[in-house]
């Protein structure tokens, strides 16, 4: 709708000739918006000057809708500084989130946790303005691609354990398979497809990608663009430390479950931390690769180029999913319906969908991780500091140690000094 908006009200009034209030009328019915974030920096502004320049006629519309939004909450007694906090037009840019939140009949998130953030936090002005408005659709993934043509195996599995194949189209269905938990040979043709699944993704990979994969070993998953507070760089810190545990004995590698990690990401074009985060998994997957102490007990990899054809392909093989992104950051999340739906258990924080996807498998089959939206807060209000962790926990302190001392970077203690000082200063990284 950002564009939409004052399109139609062009086309409405420009070509069609209808007066102000019935275009907006009309508009307003037709449009929803559905926000995907609840970062304030991840909400579109755009330069005025920019769409003065390409788009003249819709800066006029937008500048007269701005003021007829500020005469209505000067209507309804909002507060001077509320109003200029929520204009649209600031005369300097284009706040198109904004734009979309007072021109849509409905604003709804992603997840039912993310949409009430939406009312309590990120659009709070707007919503105890426009209460009415707010709504919650929870974000979803088609089963018919990534269970039934993904994962065949699995989908006929659940067929034969049903006697149907309508839970394609009917995913509350699958309670039906609630009891076959407790029977013996289901539960074994369950683990056959698990293992089937990894052995087609070890030759989907060394044919594709010519990586060698230990089929035996648990394959732990960590997929989902390359952000800060998604704290993938949490994880490899993670795997270091089981690393370094295993090398220094403080851990007899014939008490390590045998474990291959599996990163997938994409970092935006200009995210420097992001970029060095993925350069330094390459680099902790080539040094473990090459060490024979920790061979057949410990093995990740940075794959190439994540897309659907290598989703299609890893997440059936999944045996334990990871989501620990800082709660109250993530606003819905795909990825972990779709290793739900594969059989993969999660680790993960309560944040986005995972609330509901816990709700639905049981506090028992879900690993929760990290703090809750309320501790996080109140950690905040109470004063936060990264590097007291640090010091704290010598686990920790090994693995960054590790990182800063040149191990995964050919002797350069400066390769990843910027990747350092971040973890030690933000406040998404242990809470």
């Amino acid at each position: 709708p950002v564009i939409g908006i004052p399109e139609l009200m062009r086309i409405l009034i420009d070509e069609y000739g209808y007066d102000w209030d019935t275009a907006w009328s009309i508009t307003t019915k037709t449009f929803n918006y559905t926000c995907h974030t609840l970062l304030p920096e991840a909400l579109e502004v755009w330069p005025a000057s920019l769409i003065g320049e390409l788009l003249p006629r819709h800066l006029e519309i937008i500048e007269k809708i701005n003021a007829q939004f500020e005469a209505e909450l000067k209507a309804k007694g909002v507060a001077a500084d509320t109003i200029k906090d929520m204009a649209i037009y600031t005369g300097d840019a284009v706040r198109m989130a904004y734009l979309a939140t007072y021109g849509g009949s409905h604003v709804n998130g992603v997840a039912e946790l993310h949409s009430q953030l939406l009312k309590d936090v990120t659009l709070k002005n707007f919503s105890d303005v426009y209460p009415d408005k707010f709504t919650n659709v929870t974000n979803g993934v088609t089963p018919r691609r990534f269970v039934k043509l993904a994962n065949p195996r699995l989908s006929d599995l659940i067929t034969e354990g049903l006697g149907t194949d309508k839970w394609v189209a009917d995913l509350e269905l699958l309670k039906g398979l609630e009891p076959l938990a407790k029977d013996d040979e289901f539960v074994k043709k369950f683990a056959a497809v698990k293992k089937a699944n990894k052995h087609a993704f070890v030759g989907f990979a060394k044919d594709h990608y010519g990586i060698d994969i230990d089929e035996n070993t648990l394959f732990n998953t960590m997929v989902k663009r390359l952000h800060e507070y998604k704290r993938q760089s949490l994880k490899i810190l993670a795997v270091i430390s089981t690393y370094a545990d295993i090398k220094s004995g403080k851990v007899k590698a014939e008490d390590i479950t045998p474990r291959t990690v599996f990163f997938g990401a994409k970092a935006a074009p200009g995210y420097y931390l992001a970029k060095m985060t993925i350069e330094l998994i390459n680099n902790v997957s080539r040094v473990i690769s090459s060490d024979s102490a920790v061979k057949g007990k410990l093995a990740v990899h940075m794959l190439p180029n994540y897309n659907v054809e290598m989703a299609q392909n890893l997440i059936p093989a999944t045996d334990l999913d990871e989501q620990i992104s800082q709660a109250g950051k993530e606003a819905s999340g795909t990825g972990n319906m779709k290793f739900a739906l594969n059989g993969a258990l999660t680790v993960g924080t309560l944040d986005g969908a995972n609330v509901e996807i816990r709700e639905r498998v049981g506090a028992d089959n879900f690993f929760l991780f990290g703090m809750t939206v309320d501790e996080v807060e109140k950690q905040y209000a109470n004063g936060y500091d990264p590097a007291k962790y640090y010091e704290a926990d010598p686990r920790l302190k090994q693995a960054i140690d590790l990182v800063a001392d040149g191990t995964f970077s050919n002797g350069d203690r400066n390769a990843y000094s910027p990747l350092v000082a971040d973890w030690l200063t933000k406040d998404w990284f242990m809470t």
